[in-house]
């Protein structure tokens, strides 16, 4: 789908109904009560989440909290923004019912006034049509779900034939899988891999220690390892757990785990032990054609969620942020 751009449609939906919260005003009970009720089931607006990944946020509340909006933000130049943090995937509207475009309607012309700039993710249960908001533009963002709510045996049916290869090769390299490696563990595993690629920022290794430490301590998952060798790590991943569905929330392969496929052993050996259990393993998509092939060889299917992009900065800012 191409890239949208819409223009102010006179005479919306009324948003009287909806209010601004600020962070500090907030009945947390009664937001994540919202939130839980959702029926995507994910859990990056949960109150603590987003109290542990980023520093302020505001939201959007219709009523009682029947919907709600969480709205990550920053400032820069003295020009507040609203963002997408570090381990959040998706946020958007949480609701305790489907809501009418009418209403997300309302909710997206409600964002719009309070902030000139704006890069947000909302989640799969958003239309992607139901925003005509002058200078704000919609694409849709990929996710990669692999559905788990059968035996493992019906899931390795659907792995294609190259990671049935590369499987039976991991087979014969005598790897191990540990379940009581801790998150530094695995951030060390990335920052020496991954990371020197990147060149991520300080705060990116931050915000990922606050965060998988609080889930370990909530028992919301775990740290995985794949040994092989003279004791030597070849692959870790955090898989969240919540709701309906595992998320592959954060991953790290050395140079010798790539050429061992040791990430492949790791996940088919976590599916099967977890087959049945969830609904969905979330990959999380990828903006990588390689990695997107890659959790697609499980038999992972393509969703689609938008990206909401607003910039109604002044020049010369409109055009250094974009």
């Amino acid at each position: 789908m191409g890239r949208l751009e819409f223009g102010i449609r006179e005479n919306g939906p009324s948003s009287s109904m909806i209010q601004f919260r600020s962070q500090a005003y907030l009945d947390f009970k009664k937001y994540d009560s919202c939130v839980q009720r959702d029926q995507n089931s994910i859990p990056y607006a949960l109150s603590w989440y987003l109290n542990t990944v980023c520093e302020q946020w505001d939201c959007l509340v219709l009523n009682d909290y029947d919907a709600v909006w969480p709205l990550p933000y920053r400032k820069k130049l003295g020009i507040k923004y609203y963002f997408r943090p570090f381990g959040v995937q998706q946020l958007g509207v949480f609701s305790k019912k489907p809501l009418s475009d009418e209403q997300l309607l309302a909710f997206y012309l409600e964002m719009s006034r309070r902030v000139l700039y704006a890069d947000v993710y909302l989640n799969e249960g958003q239309a992607l049509d139901a925003a005509p908001i002058k200078s704000l533009k919609v694409d849709p963002r990929l996710n990669l779900k692999l559905s788990i709510n059968r035996s493992y045996e019906r899931i390795y049916q659907g792995f294609n034939s190259n990671l049935k290869r590369k499987l039976k090769k991991a087979s014969k390299a005598k790897m191990e899988l540990f379940e009581q490696d801790g998150p530094e563990v695995l951030l060390k595993l990335f920052r020496e891999n991954q990371g020197q690629q990147l060149q991520l920022e300080e705060e990116f290794y931050r915000v990922f220690r606050a965060l998988l430490f609080q889930l370990m301590h909530k028992g919301m998952g775990k740290v995985y390892s794949v040994y092989g060798g003279p004791n030597q790590l070849l692959a870790a991943a955090f898989f969240l757990e919540y709701g309906s569905r595992s998320i592959f929330l954060f991953s790290a392969t050395s140079e010798m785990g790539k050429s061992e496929n040791a990430m492949a052993y790791l996940i088919n050996e976590y599916l099967i032990f977890q087959a049945e259990k969830f609904e969905y393993l979330d990959f999380e998509g990828s903006s990588q054609e390689g990695l997107a092939r890659f959790y697609r060889s499980f038999g992972a299917q393509d969703f689609s969620y938008p990206r909401l992009h607003l910039n109604r900065l002044p020049w010369p800012l409109n055009r250094l942020k974009k």
